[in-house]
């Protein structure tokens, strides 16, 4: 515990104290807190805090909304080829969200592809995609599979007789699910809801490409930071700081509620699939597959556009692989060192996250409170803003790394940690502690164990 939590104040606290630092410090280097009062003074800076707290509590509402359901219809209902559907929902989660953003608009933009679909149908002249709605229907999109995969895990993990113990006694099915199920992968949910929450909250390519005047905090702190006009590093750093504290906010609130709401269960008999037949089949078969066909339709259309050739000018002429054939002549290296970098990466945060897990969850002491505290800051601040500070704290004597590929591999475990420790930690509160006293009664080493 005391050997990971040295790594993290050398590569996260280290870091953001010194983001923290320059936020109080005036362009003269004096003691200053007028970036903070500047923030709350003017509505153009305090508006993009409520615009991101709008979206991202609706965000997060709206994928658990999609999310739990999926999870629950695959798991509890016998659908025809339900390990392809989960398949594709775990395809739609894997790209970037401002390459999700960018789909939408080819389907929905003013020009896009359905938009000049209905404006003919109709006679009508949308407006696109652009704006607040638009920002939560893209994000929702991209988050539910992150829910559906964290929901989908707890629930193989149910033990089917307490659902027959309340059926016994009169439950209807919907009481079971709400005074149950819902109950006991709460901790779940609120772990996939929390990432969600981050996730988006940090966001800001999203917005940049679809908010069309919704600013959101991310994206001011990404303009003071990169602005080619000549941001405000010190304003920028005051920025990332709000960002933290009110992250850090929601963590907290999540963990309260969580040490109050825990239940432990062993899956001696995992819950079986119902078979239905008829229009109950097709009520159950046709809303999953429906969300699943839009969540992978930005895949599909990425996919398709880049098999379009183009002219210098734009204009598409046909099909062809010159894209493909351009990114292996130029571009072979870019893509060896991504997958050598994610590949080593990897490698860390398994090891790291399920010890963090452990040791969060079984080892309720400071340093894994702190810890679990600790972790979570890198994932709430924009990616931006965490490359800044590894530069900010890596680019001179005695740790020089800028310029480096240690460097990247770090920013990559740092940031993604925090996904294997809130499932790692997740999966834990429901797994009973006996399990492992049993094991270790029997002579298995607590490591092995």
């Amino acid at each position: 515990a005391l050997g990971i939590l040295a790594l993290f104040l050398l590569f996260v606290v280290y870091p953001l104290v010194l983001v923290l630092y320059k936020s109080v410090l005036s362009e003269d280097g004096n003691l200053s807190f007028a970036y903070f009062t500047k923030f709350f003074a003017r509505k153009y800076y305090w508006s993009t805090l409520v615009n991101s707290f709008k979206v991202t509590v609706v965000s997060t509402l709206v994928a658990a909304l999609i999310g739990v359901p999926m999870a629950y219809v695959l798991r509890s209902v016998q659908i025809k080829g339900s390990k392809y559907l989960n398949i594709l929902i775990v395809i739609s989660y894997l790209s970037p969200p401002f390459i999700g953003a960018y789909a939408w608009i080819q389907l929905l933009g003013r020009n896009g592809f359905f938009t000049k679909i209905l404006n003919s149908l109709f006679h009508i002249k949308l407006g696109g995609i652009y704006g607040f709605a638009g920002i939560v229907l893209v994000f929702s999109l991209q988050s539910f599979p992150l829910v559906y995969m964290y929901i989908s895990g707890a629930l193989k993990n149910l033990d089917n007789s307490l659902n027959e113990a309340a059926e016994s006694l009169g439950c209807t099915a919907f009481q079971r699910v709400m005074q149950i199920i819902v109950p006991l992968v709460m901790p779940t949910m609120l772990a996939s809801s929390l990432l969600v929450f981050m996730r988006v909250f940090s966001d800001f390519g999203t917005p940049m490409l679809i908010g069309e005047g919704y600013m959101v905090l991310p994206v001011l702190v990404y303009n003071e930071y990169m602005s080619e006009i000549g941001g405000n590093a010190h304003l920028a750093s005051a920025l990332s700081v709000i960002i933290v504290i009110c992250s850090t906010t929601v963590l907290l609130v999540q963990k309260y509620y969580v040490s109050r709401k825990n239940y432990v269960m062993t899956a001696m008999r995992p819950p079986k699939e119902e078979v239905l037949h008829g229009f109950k089949r097709f009520l159950a078969t046709f809303p999953v597959m429906l969300v699943t066909f839009v969540g992978i339709l930005p895949q599909i259309v990425v996919l398709i556009t880049s098999f379009i050739k183009c002219d210098f000018t734009g204009f598409q002429k046909g099909f062809s692989l010159g894209s493909y054939i351009t990114i292996f002549n130029r571009l072979w290296t870019n893509i060896r060192n991504t997958f050598v970098f994610s590949t080593v990466a990897i490698v860390f945060i398994i090891a790291l996250g399920m010890l963090i897990s452990y040791i969060v969850v079984r080892q309720k002491g400071v340093a894994g409170q702190l810890m679990d505290l600790i972790i979570m800051f890198p994932f709430v601040i924009p990616g931006a803003v965490l490359g800044i500070s590894l530069i900010v704290a890596f680019n001179k004597p005695p740790v020089v790394l800028t310029g480096t590929a240690l460097i990247i591999i770090i920013a990559f475990v740092v940031r993604k940690l925090p996904y294997t420790v809130r499932s790692g930690s997740a999966f834990l509160q429901q797994m009973d502690p006996s399990v492992e006293e049993a094991s270790i009664s029997l002579g298995v080493s607590p490591m092995k164990t």
